[in-house]
């Protein structure tokens, strides 16, 4: 039963995709690119103006993106994950990196299924639900330049049920693969793969309020090999990001841009999505430890009383 509510959710996952993806081969707003703009300029001017990757608008001697790319934010780790892409026109690159997104939901409901399914039913379904489709609303804390009635996502359309998600696909952002590495860390952490789960928490830090958020369930899916996840983490985050601080300062750009800078105000409908989703596995694992709790409580009961 469990199986066959997770490939439900899959199924409405991947039909808000193909219903979104149109999106793609439009402009976000009358002056800006898709998200993706962001991560693609990041990268080429990475290897070619690298000391203005953070720069936020379009410079004279960047790649061309129309009508204008948006500024990349994300820590430099995120730069290797997205290097192949920079092989690929900025139009075949946008086109695959939502395959690659689309492509990873089968492994985000193998994870989900892995964690969830000694939890019981009907807990395990909600929190399934949750992680795969995402249908709880988003706090209004920043003007998001979505148009959701454009996108029809109050209509009771397949989207609808999926709107994080779908806005996420909508603007190639990719929370979507944040939220999939952090889901990835958490079951290889709970498999007793410490190292895995270190790999995957250093590539989905790239925003790292989520990452941040996360940390305290992944210590405790690690709390079988902490040492282990631990020394992992630190070695893979230095490994990814201490070589830019060497290379135009990149490091030291996006600590003084972003780091110090006020990034908590900038919450868009899918920067939800990672945070939804550990608060659903954290919370899941709460009644869990509670019901456990109760069941070993009663049994000592039960002992005394035959003695």
């Amino acid at each position: 039963m469990l199986i066959l509510v997770i490939l439900i959710v899959v199924a409405i996952n991947v039909v808000s995709f193909c219903v979104a993806y149109p999106e793609t081969l439009k402009p976000e707003s009358g002056n800006l690119a898709r998200d993706f703009s962001a991560y693609y300029i990041g990268e080429w001017r990475l290897l070619h103006n690298p000391t203005q990757i953070y720069y936020g608008g379009s410079l004279p001697t960047d790649y061309q993106i129309l009508p204008k790319p948006q500024s990349f934010k994300y820590t430099p780790s995120f730069m290797i994950l997205f290097a192949p892409f920079l092989a690929l026109s900025y139009q075949d690159a946008l086109f695959a990196f939502e395959i690659v997104q689309i492509a990873l939901i089968p492994a985000l409901a193998f994870f989900t299924y892995k964690l969830v399914k000694d939890k019981g039913l009907s807990l395990a379904a909600v929190v399934a639900l949750i992680v795969i489709v995402e249908p709880l609303p988003t706090p209004p804390l920043y003007q998001t330049s979505i148009d959701l009635f454009h996108l029809q996502l109050t209509n009771l359309i397949p989207q609808s049920f999926a709107p994080v998600y779908s806005i996420g696909y909508a603007v190639v952002n990719a929370h979507v693969l944040q939220t999939i590495l952090l889901v990835g860390a958490l079951y290889f952490g709970f498999s007793k793969k410490p190292w895995l789960s270190a790999l995957l928490f250093t590539f989905g830090a790239f925003d790292p309020r989520a990452a941040l958020f996360a940390l305290p369930l992944i210590l405790y899916y690690n709390r079988h090999k902490l040492k282990q996840f631990i020394v992992g983490a630190i070695a893979f985050i230095v490994m990814t990001n201490l070589p830019f601080f060497f290379y135009y300062g990149v490091g030291f750009t996006f600590l003084r841009t972003e780091v110090s800078g006020s990034i908590v105000s900038q919450m868009y409908p899918y920067d939800w999505l990672p945070l939804y989703v550990v608060a659903a596995l954290t919370v899941m694992e709460i009644i869990n430890r509670g019901n456990s709790t109760i069941i070993s409580n009663v049994s000592i009961s039960r002992e005394k009383k035959k003695k």
